[in-house]
């Protein structure tokens, strides 16, 4: 009789600790914070000689806690879900048949080579600008999962414009921009 009392204690000794288990996995999450954020960085294409086919090429930091939610939480933060990347040109200057072909591509912020790209082919920069179009970048999961990857890393990704454009002189600023979920813990 006294083995099964025993028994009896064990297993109800057993489901205490793996609720209190389950409980403070369902606490953790509780704990924490899920906001969007859009995470935007310019390039400034200034290439003032008249020429034809013209390489280009810059790079620049896009911090991502120039957002004021991701810098309060920079401490804190558990991941970034990437649900968008697109670019818009927001200003030109040039030749109205000026076209960019190259790539633009995302790196460690801290070194100065590049992971994942995408092909901007042909774009006419005039009627782009004109038009005021949005452009999507394609990339595959993994891809995005490498940007969100280098984004939690550093809270910032190193961006690479490089290609040519059809006609210089050019004058005109292309905005990139990134559209975040971040998860993190509550302050």
């Amino acid at each position: 009789m006294k083995t099964q009392i025993l028994k009896g204690v064990s297993l109800v000794v057993l489901l205490s600790f793996a609720t209190l288990f389950n409980a403070c996995s369902l606490f953790d999450s509780v704990d924490d914070v899920d906001f969007d954020a859009t995470l935007e960085q310019t390039f400034t294409i200034t290439e003032e000689v008249t020429g034809t086919n013209v390489n280009y090429n810059n790079t620049i930091i896009l911090d991502a806690t120039d957002d004021s939610d991701i810098d309060t939480y920079k401490e804190k933060i558990k991941g970034f879900t990437i649900k968008k990347i697109s670019y818009q040109v927001t200003s030109f200057t040039g030749a109205s048949t000026s076209t960019f072909s190259g790539t633009l591509a995302f790196g460690d912020a801290a070194l100065g080579t590049s992971t994942v790209s995408a092909t901007i082919t042909n774009l006419n920069l005039q009627q782009a600008f004109s038009s005021a179009t949005v452009y999507d970048l394609t990339f595959n999961q993994s891809d995005v999962d490498k940007i969100a990857a280098l984004l939690l890393d550093d809270k910032a990704v190193k961006l690479y414009l490089t290609g040519v454009l059809s006609q210089t002189p050019v004058f005109c600023t292309v905005n990139v921009i990134l559209e975040v979920s971040v998860k993190a813990d509550v302050l």
